[in-house]
């Protein structure tokens, strides 16, 4: 049984025996920010803020989706118009969550991955995405960028120690430098590595956690 499948099999036996966790397809930025909670597979995302400037879109303007990566690994996409034009200050956005893995797993999330797709339009400019997990980590950093010279990093990632519970700060800063043209990025995807253990104790937990929820649903 590969990883991708123990990942995904052990998401389903969590969604199914959790009858608090609500498995959301997308939903707009805005209804999380009053203490929302977003479900992906094994990670559980919440403590939404977003505050921003200049040209960035509001909250009810960017889409929260679910996403798993390559390797299996749960995460969330950002999706929206986030745009500095030119003939003004740069566009700041921040957004700031919580992830974590359920209590009820003896899980640790041991690494981030981040990337995204700015791109700098008729002119100078500059988009850059930093991501840092001040005050619990703050010697790591995750950064994707582009100068609009050729010279970009549209990917990142980090390796952890090991964490239950990860505070997450995005800032995002468009800048459009010239007199025409503008900066852009439409979607900033986000997946966290967790450690899984070997496959036949992972069996065990998934028929555990489905013979639960069966015994539950009888009762």
């Amino acid at each position: 049984m590969t990883k991708r499948l123990l990942r995904v099999c052990l998401a389903v036996a969590l969604v199914t025996g959790t009858a608090s966790s609500t498995l959301a397809a997308t939903v707009p930025l805005s209804d999380l920010l009053d203490g929302g909670e977003f479900v992906s597979g094994d990670k559980i995302f919440d403590n939404f803020a977003y505050v921003k400037n200049g040209e960035m879109p509001g909250p009810d303007a960017i889409n929260v989706v679910n996403i798993i990566d390559d390797e299996g690994n749960f995460g969330i996409r950002f999706q929206g118009s986030f745009i500095d034009v030119a003939g003004g200050n740069a566009s700041d956005a921040l957004i700031t969550f919580d992830v974590s893995v359920p209590d009820t797993v003896d899980f640790e999330i041991i690494g981030v991955n981040m990337s995204a797709n700015p791109a700098v339009f008729n002119g100078p400019g500059l988009a850059s995405v930093t991501e840092t997990f001040v005050p619990l980590i703050g010697d790591e950093k995750l950064v994707v960028f582009d100068f609009g010279g050729g010279d970009d990093k549209l990917a990142d990632s980090v390796v952890l120690s090991g964490y239950k519970r990860l505070p997450v700060q995005k800032d995002i800063i468009l800048h459009a430098m010239g007199d025409e043209g503008a900066v852009t990025m439409s979607f900033l995807d986000q997946t966290f590595v967790q450690d899984i253990p070997e496959p036949s104790s992972l069996l065990l937990i998934i028929c555990s956690l489905i013979g639960l929820a069966g015994v539950r649903r009888r009762i």
